[in-house]
Order: structure tokens, then C-alpha cells, then sequence
């Protein structure tokens, strides 16, 4: 019979990796319906323009030509039209639309598993659960995954600019760069602000705190330097584009006085708040206090730890990020970003507080907690998760009005002719966007890009719960 420190070892040992397999079996327990309604998503709106290549609901020739007119009259983001037009053009997109979802899932997590290698140097399979466990975190408090996950046309804006930014990070912290890094470095740098704007300045405030830090620790860093310059030019060729002056010239006129500054301020610091108190990501980054750590000897991997000044670098940066949230949110002349913009500036604004959290505060990862208390952490997040409203809604639509919703959507989109006219749709699930197709108005620009996109000349929907009011004036892009 083993006794003594090592029994001790061996219990202890035996409950971490119980407490693991815990995590790991949430994370697949919490996923499986987010998943599976993955594949009962089908398109809308936007989806129908990129897919027929249309802009202003005018068919256009090439994946190139459109991508012009975006940069010309629209928002810019070049590389997001490219990968868009040319993905969602040469798909069949009734079939593969779920399986584009689950790639551009898939792609954030691998970049976060990335990130975490790189960053704070632990093994590849912790840093896999620990970057699923992230991501599940996310999604049971997101704004909403309506759009940012179930809507393709936006999963390729917002969570792709995410994996970008993410396998950034993880090349610029890498020991040792090689020539093939300097060129991902290079390659990033220049498409992470054509594929949102958002992005680009998160990206170039990001350089800009590390340059400064590496000359004050008079530290080396050219790849730094070479991924500040190319991400601010390719950031200025998107922000001084024809559309966006176009942009800004016909909209945005939110005025720029005390009271409306101190306004989107005060919500944005309320959002900030809300945050950084959120119990489910706390939790994460005490549940990670054991499974960003060796297994077996606390003192291995200090070497390569991430210093402490790091820290106040990321609290920087979360400032700042509230500030472009603000900013961006006032300039925008939404009122109120859309969910899926709240949805983005969340992870990012999670993901730094946890590196802050590893970073200013190492004694976190080097505390033994006891095996029952690895165990309590790690099944209140599980409860966390499965207990989250957006977990509850994703099982009620799974187990409900998913399939009959996706079986009428999918019939819709088989037929052809030259007018078609459809009926009412099923329930539609919590978690899916409406179709945004007009019943009063067959001219309205989804009505017509969905017509483009089946070859008819018009599509009229006859259930008046389905209306949708387009805006007078709006010709969609």
C-alpha cells in the first residue's frame, strides 16, 4: 500500500486530472447543442448579396469587381468582401452553411489554444481545454450568439478578425521568430484591418502599448515594430477609403458634445463593470490556476513566465478598449452597437483580463489548491455553464422549433421560377435572426438580393409576421 508524500502526490494528482476530465466533459456537454444548431442555421439577408455577388442589389461579375465597390462605396473591409464573395459564391451554401460555421468556430479556439502556447508556455493539450473552456465561457455570456455565431455574413466579420488577431499575438511572443514568422507577422499586420476596422485599431493600440513597453525594458522587438508600421498603413488605406468618407459623409452625425460624450461614456464604463464582475469569467480564471500550470512541479516553466510589467500593459489596454468602444459605438450613430460588435469587444475584453490575471497575480498559478477545492472550482463553472440563459435557449431551440424552422427554409431556397411567393415559416428559433424579408414590400433590397440569388425576378413572402419595415431609401449592399 503506498503512504505517506507520495500517496499524497498520487491522490492529488488522481483529482487533477479528475478535475480536468470535469472541465473537458462540460465543455462537450455545454457545446453539443451550439453545435448542433450550427447545422440548423441557413441564410439571410446578407448572406443572399454575398453569395450572389451582389451590390446594391445588382448582380456584379467578379469576386474582384465587387470587392471595389465595397472598398469605394461601403465599409472598406476588402479582405472580409474577398473571403465572403469568393466562400459564399462557390458554395452551396444549403448544404455547407453549418459547416462554414463550425470551421470559423473552430479556427477561434485553435488560435486561443495558439495564443496560450505561445504566451504563457504551457502544454498543448491544457492550453486546448483551457481555450475551449474560454470560448465556452464566452458564448453562455455573450451579448447574444445570434449573429456573431449563427449568422455567417458576420461570423466572417467579426470572428475571423478574432483568429487573426489571436495567432498575431501568439507569433509576436513566440522566443525565437524565424523567417516564416516574420512573414505571418507581416501577412497579419496587413489583413487584420481589412477585415474590420475594429479590429485594425484594437490591433495598432495593442502594438503601440508593446513597443513602448520593449523600450522601456529596453527589450528588442523588430517584429514589433514590423507589425506596427504595416497594420497602421493597411489601417489607414481602410479608414481613408472612398467609403468610408461616403460613410461618414451621409451618416454618423452624432454630435460630438459634453453631454453625449459623457453619455456613451458612463454606459460604456457600466459595461466595463458589468464585465470584469461577470462570475462565470472569475471563475474561469481561477479554475485556469490549475490547468495553466505543470502538472506535476510548480517551480517548472517560471523560466519562461510572462513578466509582471505585462500586466499593466493589458490593464492599459482594457482602458483603451473602452474607450474605442465608446467611441466607436458614438461615432457609429447606431444609438447602440449591435450585439455581435458587443459580442467581440467581450471576448477581447475577457481574454485581456485573464492574461492580466496570470500575469500581474502569478502567485494564482502557483497556490496548490487541495483536490476537493480543484473540484468545487471546477464543477461551479460547469453548473455556471449549463446553467447559463443563452445554454438554456440553445437546448429549448435544438430540442424544438429548430428542425421544422431549417426543413421551411431549406424547401424556400430549392424552389424556382420566375415569381415566387412563400408562406409562413415555422416558429423561429430564439437563437436564429429573422429573414428580414419584407411582406408589404417585394422591392425591399433582401426581397430582391434573394431573388438574384435563386434566379427569380421576385420573392413575396404572405405571412405578416415575417414583415420586416425596410428603411425608405435603403438598397441593402
Amino acid at each position: 500500500m503506498i503512504r505517506g508524500p507520495r500517496a499524497k502526490g498520487v491522490f492529488g494528482s488522481g483529482f487533477q486530472l479528475f478535475s480536468e476530465s470535469l472541465l473537458t466533459v462540460g465543455v462537450v456537454l455545454f457545446a453539443a447543442p451550439f453545435i448542433a444548431l450550427l447545422f440548423y442555421s441557413s441564410m439571410n439577408s446578407d448572406d443572399f448579396a454575398k453569395a450572389a455577388l451582389a451590390f446594391f442589389s445588382v448582380r456584379q461579375p467578379g469576386v474582384l469587381h465587387i470587392t471595389w465597390l465595397y472598398y469605394a462605396y461601403s465599409s472598406g473591409r476588402w479582405l472580409t468582401t474577398i473571403l465572403q464573395s469568393f466562400v459564399m459564391s462557390k458554395v452551396n451554401m444549403i448544404t455547407y452553411y453549418g459547416w462554414l460555421l463550425l470551421v470559423i468556430m473552430l479556427s477561434n479556439i485553435a488560435a486561443l489554444a495558439y495564443f496560450f502556447v505561445s504566451f504563457l508556455r504551457v502544454s498543448r493539450a491544457r492550453a486546448l481545454l483551457a481555450a475551449g473552456l474560454f470560448y465556452a465561457v464566452w458564448l453562455s455570456n455573450a451579448a447574444t450568439p445570434i449573429e456573431g455565431v449563427f449568422w455567417l455574413t458576420e461570423a466572417f466579420e467579426y470572428q475571423v478578425s478574432l483568429t487573426a488577431i489571436l495567432i498575431l499575438a501568439g507569433l509576436l511572443c513566440k522566443q525565437k521568430q524565424t523567417l516564416w514568422s516574420y512573414l505571418g507577422i507581416a501577412a497579419l499586420a496587413i489583413c487584420i484591418p481589412g477585415l474590420h476596422e475594429l479590429a485594425g485599431v484594437f490591433v495598432c493600440v495593442c502594438l503601440v502599448a508593446g513597443v513602448i513597453a520593449l523600450q522601456l525594458q529596453k527589450l528588442g522587438g523588430r517584429q514589433w515594430w514590423l507589425a506596427l508600421g504595416l497594420a497602421t498603413l493597411s489601417l489607414a488605406a481602410v479608414m481613408l477609403c472612398p467609403g468610408k468618407a461616403l460613410e461618414f459623409a451621409t451618416g454618423h452625425n452624432t454630435p460630438w458634445t459634453f453631454g453625449h460624450v459623457f453619455f456613451y461614456a458612463k454606459r460604456t464604463t457600466q459595461h466595463g463593470i458589468d464585465w470584469i464582475l461577470n462570475p462565470a469569467v472569475l471563475l474561469y480564471g481561477f479554475c485556469t490556476s490549475f490547468l495553466l500550470r505543470p502538472r506535476d512541479d510548480l517551480s517548472e516553466g517560471r523560466e519562461f513566465a510572462p513578466p509582471r510589467w505585462l500586466a499593466l500593459v493589458g490593464l492599459v489596454v482594457m482602458t483603451v478598449l473602452l474607450a474605442e468602444f465608446a467611441g466607436s459605438e458614438m461615432a457609429s450613430g447606431y444609438g447602440a452597437f449591435p450585439p455581435r460588435t458587443v459580442g467581440w469587444f467581450q471576448f477581447i475584453f475577457w481574454l485581456l483580463m485573464v492574461c492580466v490575471m496570470h500575469t500581474g497575480l502569478p502567485e494564482i498559478t502557483r497556490v496548490r489548491l487541495s483536490p476537493v477545492s480543484q473540484t468545487a472550482l471546477s464543477m461551479l463553472l460547469v453548473v455556471s455553464l449549463l446553467g447559463s440563459g443563452n445554454f438554456h435557449l440553445a437546448v429549448t431551440d435544438w430540442r424544438g422549433p429548430a428542425r421544422p424552422y431549417l426543413e421551411s427554409s431549406v424547401a424556400r431556397l430549392r424552389e424556382r421560377g420566375d415569381s415566387l411567393q412563400f408562406g409562413p415559416l415555422p416558429r423561429r428559433p430564439a437563437l436564429f435572426r429573422q429573414s428580414f424579408l419584407s411582406a408589404s414590400d417585394p422591392k425591399c433590397w433582401v426581397n430582391e438580393v434573394m431573388a438574384l440569388y435563386l434566379g427569380a425576378k421576385s420573392v413575396v413572402v404572405t405571412d405578416p409576421n415575417e414583415d420586416w419595415t425596410c428603411p425608405e431609401g435603403e438598397t441593402g449592399p
